[in-house]
């Protein structure tokens, strides 16, 4: 039986490439065996670049070529080599060993598990080889400077649409029954976000204008583990949720799933690290809204961090201008700006995720080639 929320409105309502990118998991190799130290080897300097885990793809698709071609130019005496850590904070650990024996003169690391990841700073600082976080980057231990796009901005964007929506009678009258799921519990990017939105939204938790009848963190970020949750509330509740509001589109796109399998309409909003399904699913009217981040400006950012830091310089102080405490250090932090973009009443949702195409994210031929936006009216007049 088809369930409709409150809320209405009229119009449209990876394969990851491990070996052959080089962004590869510990039993692809990628040891830095064929490229050593440029001072005992004769050969290029050695730069990694450390991916979490398969998911979010970006790491692999996107910021890890975008780091290499960045870095790479600016210093062409220099090699990056990239490794995948498969969400285990063991294994990152083991590589990033590997990479400072290899002679690796930095370590770029979004931390597979940010809550485990102090060896891994312990290790290259006892060895001085200066690691730079990225995005999600590790916990309680030193390190040179880290990159990210502002957790706490994006969970105030995501909270201040979310209570325009309310404000604007978007879920009809009364509490409105909000779901709600966050990411990996204890990961900086997930206290921050959930800091910044609560900000927002929780004076009309309080006051009773919201109603949350689910809340879960989701481990790793997995959009499968996004769907179990969604579908075990929906079960809760009867299906009686006039809103989700998710962390990212891993999230968005498990909460799609749970109400496709359900025949269920209900508004998904808090969309951000968008991924080729987010945009997808907003041209198809199931994802409300979307943070968008150009993942080559972080790329571009952590290059000239990195070559600083094999420079024995200071932080460059035009990108780095904060300080971030990760537990135990306070660590120089570049904070890069994120844009909001939502679908409108009587707006071309074309129009709106075409932000992200000039943003250089992606191309209209990776949104519309395939899955659940290939017949849409915007895909047939964009890729035909």
């Amino acid at each position: 039986m088809q369930v409709s929320s409150k809320r209405t409105r009229s119009g449209l309502g990876v394969v990851a490439i491990l070996c052959g990118l080089s962004l590869v998991a510990a039993g692809c190799g990628g040891d830095g065996s064929d490229s050593g130290d440029k001072g005992s080897g004769g050969g290029k300097k050695l730069v990694y670049f450390m991916a979490p885990n398969t998911t979010p793809t970006r790491y692999i698709e996107q910021d890890g070529p975008d780091f290499k071609k960045a870095l790479e130019a600016l210093d062409p005496d220099i090699e990056v080599k990239f490794v995948n850590g498969g969400g285990d904070s063991a294994t990152q650990l083991g590589q990033a060993n590997s990479a400072i024996s290899a002679g690796a003169k930095a370590l770029v690391v979004v931390a597979a598990d940010p809550n485990t990841s102090a060896g891994l700073l312990q290790a290259a600082d006892a060895a001085k080889v200066p690691v730079i976080g990225y995005e999600n980057p590790p916990l309680n231990g030193p390190m040179y400077a880290q990159v990210i796009f502002d957790p706490y901005k994006v969970g105030v964007q995501q909270g201040e649409y979310f209570k325009s929506q309310v404000e604007a009678g978007a879920f009809g009258d009364g509490a409105v029954d909000l779901a709600r799921q966050y990411g990996n519990k204890g990961d900086v990017y997930t206290t921050e976000m959930l800091k910044g939105q609560d900000e927002v939204l929780k004076p009309l938790i309080d006051d009773g204008t919201i109603n949350v009848v689910c809340e879960d963190y989701i481990k790793n970020w997995d959009p499968a583990e996004a769907q179990k949750a969604a579908e075990q509330c929906l079960t809760k509740t009867s299906n009686k949720v006039d809103a989700f509001l998710g962390f990212y589109d891993g999230n968005a796109s498990g909460i799609i799933a749970a109400l496709k399998g359900k025949d269920v309409k209900i508004p998904v909003y808090g969309g951000q690290n968008p991924e080729l399904t987010g945009l997808q699913y907003m041209l198809t009217g199931d994802q409300e809204d979307d943070v968008l981040k150009a993942f080559s400006v972080e790329a571009e950012a952590a290059a000239k961090i990195a070559l600083a830091a094999i420079n024995g310089e200071d932080p460059p102080s035009d990108l780095v201008k904060d300080v971030v405490n990760n537990g135990t250090d306070d660590i120089p932090t570049a904070k890069l700006d994120t844009t909001l973009i939502h679908l409108e009443d009587g707006k071309d949702p074309g129009e709106v995720v075409q932000q992200a195409v000039d943003l250089g994210i992606f191309s209209w031929e990776q949104i519309c080639d395939g899955g659940p936006a290939a017949d849409t009216p915007t895909c047939k007049e964009k890729v035909g």
